[in-house]
């Protein structure tokens, strides 16, 4: 059963996800790029607005510029991921990796990211951060695109070789997010593949990415995620 994740830029906009039954908000900054780190203030904003009623994520920014969640995040926030943009051509990033994960508050997990734009981003091959992802006690994979404005995840992965990727990331053992500029016309196929998760910003939001998230785009959404699931329910029973 695949799940809606959208991300979040304040308190108000956490209320909107919340109200449209969204089954996990990410907490980010879109104008601090893919993976744009949001305030502590506004974490901790999104976190008193949300009151438990959804689980949370949050992004905290390209991991060679990354700075670390402090102990008071333990227990509030459910996952966490960095990026690694930048890290491809650099020998010990897996150890620089791992280190930024050790440093995470307990429980929260980490969550690994691989773009699938990997050398726009100089970031390692994604199917390298999958192999490593379990090793280093990710729970999940965060398949993205890391340049915003040079098309959507199926412009890299054509659904053949994204249906790949999700079945080796749920035979890891691993949650399966999907995400990268999906617009609602692209939505339909990729949730026919079932991901864990596909998680959206801009196709929630008034124009792009950076714009205000609106309720009835968010409603479309869920409504769009909820409809493929009884599709898939009942095919599996026929």
């Amino acid at each position: 059963m695949t799940k809606l994740l959208i991300s979040v830029r304040n308190a108000a906009e956490a209320q909107i996800a919340c109200d449209e039954g969204v089954d996990l908000i990410d907490i980010k900054e879109p104008s601090r790029g893919s993976l744009g780190a949001a305030d502590i203030e506004t974490i901790d904003a999104v976190i008193a607005q949300v009151a438990g009623r959804a689980p949370l994520s949050a992004a905290m920014g390209e991991l060679l510029d990354a700075s670390s969640l402090p102990a008071s995040l333990a227990g509030r926030l459910r996952y966490a991921k960095f990026g690694l943009a930048g890290c491809g051509p650099i020998p010990d990033w897996t150890t620089l990796w791992q280190q930024a994960i050790d440093r995470l508050p307990q429980p929260i997990t980490p969550v690994a990211v691989a773009y699938a734009d990997s050398q726009a981003a100089l970031a390692p091959d994604p199917w390298i951060v999958l192999s490593q992802a379990r090793a280093f006690g990710c729970g999940a994979v965060l398949l993205d695109t890391f340049c915003k404005t040079q098309g959507s995840l199926v412009d890299y992965l054509a659904l053949g070789e994204l249906r790949r990727w999700i079945a080796a990331t749920k035979r890891a053992g691993l949650l399966c997010v999907v995400a990268g500029g999906l617009r609602t016309s692209a939505i339909d196929g990729v949730l026919a593949l079932a991901p864990d998760y596909i998680a959206v910003r801009g196709a929630a939001c008034a124009g792009d990415r950076t714009g205000r998230l609106q309720p009835q785009r968010v409603r479309r959404l869920s409504a769009l995620v909820r409809q493929s699931d009884r599709r898939s329910l009942a095919s599996g029973l026929a």
